[in-house]
């Protein structure tokens, strides 16, 4: 089995901050989408910080000829999302998005870490759905292995070492696919690989010191799965002159 998914992350539509930067976030994922159906991929993952109330209602009207899963960031209600999107999940009475599929070759996994940490009840379902005779994808927003960067200072995912302990002791080859951090990165730790697929907003650079924004750049990844191997792209654009 061969299959195509997009993933796209951190979209910011109509949010004040891009906007003072000059930065047309509609645009931008407007371009995203058109490269994505020009790959004729068809399978969307979002893992959050989708945007404003109009602007949410503007990308759901825009994905809805994908095959759409998103998972919540920091800047994302599961309230608001809900009245655009219905998308199974574990329990709707604890207002949180997160769910697991079993596909031919793997297991997938997304989480919620809207409010910044993987909250105890979440994280004793995830010891339970990690049990797989199958390699494991997650899709999450916040990043599970540490960048030694500023950005990581102030955004990090609180419960982190919690997280990291349950993926690092499974036998499971784990593949992480996640956004926040506004950057292309690629880590290996132990038996986890873990993806940050650039945001199609705006760009944070890579400084230990402080935080720098890069406002002309913007993309997204192409992820390929074939049987047991996944591999993937970034597609990213520049907006300079």
């Amino acid at each position: 089995m061969y299959y195509r998914i997009a993933h796209i992350t951190d979209l910011h539509l109509d949010e004040a901050f891009p906007l003072e930067h000059g930065i047309h976030t509609r645009k931008r994922l407007d371009h995203v989408l058109e490269d994505i159906k020009a790959e004729n991929i068809t399978q969307l993952i979002c893992t959050g910080d989708i945007g404003e109330s109009e602007g949410i209602s503007y990308f759901f009207e825009l994905t809805k000829s994908f095959s759409l899963t998103i998972t919540l960031g920091n800047h994302d209600s599961y309230t608001e999302i809900s009245k655009y999107f219905d998308q199974k999940t574990i329990d709707q009475d604890i207002l949180k998005l997160y769910s697991s599929t079993e596909q031919a070759y793997h297991k997938f996994i997304y989480l919620d870490s809207s409010e910044g940490v993987i909250d105890i009840q979440q994280l004793n379902w995830l010891k339970g759905a990690l049990i797989s005779q199958k390699p494991i994808v997650i899709f999450t927003h916040h990043p599970i292995i540490g960048l030694n960067l500023k950005v990581d200072d102030i955004g990090a995912l609180k419960n982190r070492k919690e997280v990291l302990h349950l993926l690092e002791n499974i036998p499971n080859e784990t593949t992480i696919f996640c956004g926040h951090y506004h950057m292309e990165s690629n880590l290996v730790h132990k038996n986890i690989s873990q993806h940050i697929t650039p945001a199609t907003s705006f760009q944070i650079e890579k400084d230990l010191h402080e935080i720098k924004i890069d406002k002309y750049t913007y993309g997204y990844r192409i992820i390929d799965i074939k049987e047991g191997c996944i591999t993937s792209i970034v597609k990213s654009w520049s907006d300079a002159n």
